[in-house]
């Protein structure tokens, strides 16, 4: 089995494993560094039977695009942990993915195409089909998913597969024991709700819509307002926005206002006052009762050196 990563067209790492990733050792691992005039890219890949799981840490100076391939198809999961991507898998449009949201899962695929023009870190898990038939059972594994928000408890397993300090055979069980938590969170998901079904175009309109939310803390639009901005009528927007975040449009609008004034207070040490202002309360004291209730602090008390 090869999997090889390459941008413009150029090579920059081609690794073969033995049939369903298995490795003499208890976890493979290898370390890949290019640059090149346009990007700088670090790939992190760790392997054993069933599972390949690639970190991916780019830094471009202009727009650019990388393609990951297995020369087997594998049911893919993929994550935004940092920054904002484009992706397309075979011949598909590409579709939005930014910080903290996932692809869960891609369904059964051999090509991953992605543009990226800022810095971002992603994180690629692989598994081999019969390894994800083996555990899930007759899940289907080549129907995707949608995107969504990465969830608290989901961002911890995340954490625990990148800053694992394991040797050996212990690694490998630690790691194992994280892929079969996603699993998990996967069949959860899948179970808890019938998934909605958005062409592409309707997803990327829902995402624009998003991106809509983050840029107008200060004058939000209102739903119908929000729907005829990103080209979508109002009942779908509210469906799929809940559907693809795991938020409704305006607990969303509070969730990144709260990020943004903890941000401001904590960082820029900004007035309350200020503060309030930037993120869209005309009531300093309206301001001050929502971060309270979502801190369970006082926002005065982050702004003091």
């Amino acid at each position: 089995m090869e999997f090889k990563c390459s941008a413009g067209g150029k090579l920059i790492s081609r690794n073969t494993y033995p049939d369903n990733f298995d490795s003499d050792i208890a976890v493979g691992e290898t370390v890949v560094q290019w640059k090149s005039e346009t990007a700088s890219l670090q790939l992190d890949e760790k392997w054993f039977k069933g599972i390949h799981i690639v970190l991916i840490d780019i830094d471009p100076t202009a727009p650019e695009v990388f393609l990951l391939e297995c020369s087997q198809a594998q049911t893919g999961f993929l994550f935004c942990l940092d920054g904002a991507i484009e992706y397309s898998l075979e011949n598909q449009d590409y579709s939005p993915l930014r910080q903290s949201e996932q692809d869960l899962n891609l369904g059964s695929i051999d090509c991953l195409k992605f543009r990226v023009n800022e810095t971002s870190q992603l994180l690629y898990v692989q598994l081999t089909e019969a390894y994800f038939k083996q555990i899930a059972g007759n899940v289907i594994s080549n129907t995707p998913y949608t995107i969504q928000s990465i969830k608290p408890e989901t961002n911890l397993i995340l954490q625990h597969i990148i800053n694992d300090r394991h040797e050996g055979r212990a690694k490998r069980l630690f790691l194992e024991a994280r892929i079969f938590e996603l699993i998990i969170v996967y069949l959860n998901q899948s179970e808890e709700k019938q998934v909605l079904t958005f062409k592409q175009e309707d997803i990327n309109k829902i995402m624009l819509a998003k991106q809509l939310v983050e840029q107008d803390l200060q004058k939000p639009n209102s739903l119908i307002e929000l729907s005829r901005k990103a080209g979508i009528n109002d009942y779908k927007l509210k469906k799929g926005f809940k559907e693809l975040t795991g938020h409704t449009v305006f607990g969303y609008l509070y969730k990144i206002r709260m990020e943004k004034a903890h941000y401001f207070l904590s960082e820029e040490k900004r007035t309350v006052n200020e503060v309030a202002f930037l993120v869209g309360y005309k009531n300093a004291q309206h301001f001050i009762a929502a971060f309270k209730k979502k801190y369970n602090i006082l926002p005065g008390s982050l702004n003091k050196n």
